[in-house]
């Protein structure tokens, strides 16, 4: 009678053991497909992403290269160049008395008003300073050349120009010693 109860219980634990791993095994398998639908969808949602970076950076340098293009290919005009200096080069009471844009040279006349705090070269190593500091935003130009009145003549080619983080610049210092 042992025996018999003892296959019994036998039986009934290898029919258990053996209804879990079958429960396991089904269980195993739809995580598996999930995870692996889920490993799919990742992928494709990056590769998608590096498609439309790379279309980006594309598109970026195809704009950044036409605007050079056409930047550098055009000369500043005559207007353009008065605007900035008449803005950004001259006091209230100075008159600029001509400016033409010739051969990537900027060449500018400027009768500065007397002014009571600088003297007149101050005056215009200042003035040259704050139109040049303009200019060097815009292309188009090599060369800035502005004859001051009775002061005298400073002229600097572009690729004189510095750079800190505000921008570019002419050191006030060069500006000084092109002073003639």
């Amino acid at each position: 009678m042992k025996k018999i109860l003892f296959f019994i219980m036998a039986a009934l634990l290898l029919g258990a053991c053996s209804n879990d791993n079958s429960l396991e095994n089904t269980n195993e398998q739809p995580k598996q497909k999930d995870v692996q639908k889920q490993e799919d969808t990742e992928k494709q949602i990056e590769e998608q992403t590096e498609k439309e970076e790379l279309q980006v950076e594309e598109k970026k340098q195809e704009e950044d290269q036409s605007q050079g293009k056409s930047e550098s290919q055009q000369p500043m005009t005559t207007e353009e160049a008065t605007e900035i200096i008449e803005y950004y080069g001259m006091g209230e009471n100075d008159e600029l008395v001509s400016l033409v844009v010739e051969d990537e040279e900027i060449k500018a006349v400027v009768k500065l008003a007397d002014n009571n705090l600088l003297s007149p070269k101050d005056l215009a190593v200042s003035s040259y300073s704050q139109a040049s500091d303009e200019y060097l935003i815009h292309e188009g130009w090599e060369v800035l050349t502005i004859e001051f009145v009775n002061i005298g003549s400073i002229s600097m080619n572009r690729s004189k120009k510095e750079t800190n983080e505000v921008g570019d610049y002419f050191p006030t210092a060069e500006i000084e010693k092109n002073l003639n």
